[in-house]
């Protein structure tokens, strides 16, 4: 529910608060909620059901049309100023798709490298083409990852903490719905090599009683599986990352000014100093507390400090 909800919010974002106009979002909301589940109950998936209920639904002129309502005028301080254009969006999803390949990839060239190693026993020359297949390939996908990595990491700060445009936030939808199937496919297909590697090295080593050639099999399908595992959901998190919300952010653990603000309204700046400075203090009082009582059972103020911070950060988000 909280997607179909970010998203009515985006399409509120210039329409002025006043009774009745809250009271048409919240109608719309339970509208679409009630859509959703009788998708749901029909057997389509999450993100089809979505997908549905947002595309079934006209832009935001022709909601306050039909609800008699009137936007207000777009200013300087519109939230949709600097905002993620389609174009941008289209660009970092085809850099996450190659990301997601070159990082697949290196994992894979990673785990050949590991499967070619295992021919080192065999003679000399197989000694040699194992050492040399083993480096080569570990050098390839090691610089696969690392470039993979840091064009992945640039392409994100240029979008970071930005507002995403309403069509980019539709379009997004969109796409993760239509790259569904190919998720699920690729995950089952990615799991079910990951766990077909197992039998395969049993067979090899205690059947045929070639253990070398077991081990190596169990590294190349384990990395094929890999492959496509991480590949697949780094595409799709690409989508999703454009749906969490109104603004994107780069980093999970670490959500820009705007995004803060609005997530937490006026309290974002004691959000921001409190994840700067509370897990540190946490860390501190620890070392003190151990110290002090003893550390069989002072891991217990993580979990009570862990508990406190959400109930905190919840508290202030609601009250926004």
């Amino acid at each position: 529910m909280k997607i179909i909800k970010d998203y009515l919010d985006s399409l509120f974002l210039t329409v002025p608060i006043t009774p009745e106009t809250k009271k048409a979002k919240e109608d719309l909301l339970a509208i679409m909620e009630d859509h959703y589940h009788e998708l749901i109950a029909e057997g389509k998936s999450e993100h089809e059901a979505i997908g549905a209920v947002i595309s079934e639904f006209g832009s935001i002129d022709e909601i306050l049309a039909e609800l008699e309502l009137e936007q207000a005028e777009e200013d300087e301080d519109y939230p949709e100023v600097d905002a993620v254009s389609l174009d941008e969006a289209i660009d970092f999803w085809a850099v996450t798709r190659k990301f997601a390949f070159e990082l697949s990839l290196g994992i894979l060239l990673l785990a050949l490298s590991m499967s070619a190693m295992m021919f080192i026993g065999f003679s000399e020359l197989f000694a040699f083409l194992g050492i040399l297949g083993f480096s080569v390939l570990a050098a390839v996908g090691i610089g696969f990852i690392i470039s993979g990595s840091m064009k992945y990491v640039r392409e994100k700060r240029k979008l970071d903490d930005r507002p995403l445009a309403r069509d980019v936030y539709k379009e997004a939808f969109f796409q993760l719905e239509n790259y569904d199937k190919s998720f699920r496919m690729g995950l089952a297909l990615g799991i079910g090599l990951c766990i077909l590697a197992i039998p395969m090295s049993i067979f090899f080593t205690s059947i045929i009683y070639a253990v070398t050639l077991g081990i190596s099999a169990f590294f190349a399908t384990g990395g094929v599986g890999v492959f496509l595992i991480v590949y697949t959901s780094i595409v799709r998190n690409g989508f999703k990352k454009m749906t969490n919300g109104q603004y994107f952010v780069s980093d999970e653990d670490h959500p820009g000014p705007r995004a803060m603000k609005h997530s937490y309204g006026s309290a974002a700046p004691l959000i921001i100093t409190l994840r700067k400075f509370y897990w540190p203090l946490v860390f501190i009082f620890y070392l003190f507390w151990s110290n002090l009582t003893g550390w069989a059972n002072s891991w217990i103020i993580f979990v009570i400090a862990g508990i406190f911070y959400s109930l905190v950060s919840e508290t202030l988000k609601k009250r926004k």
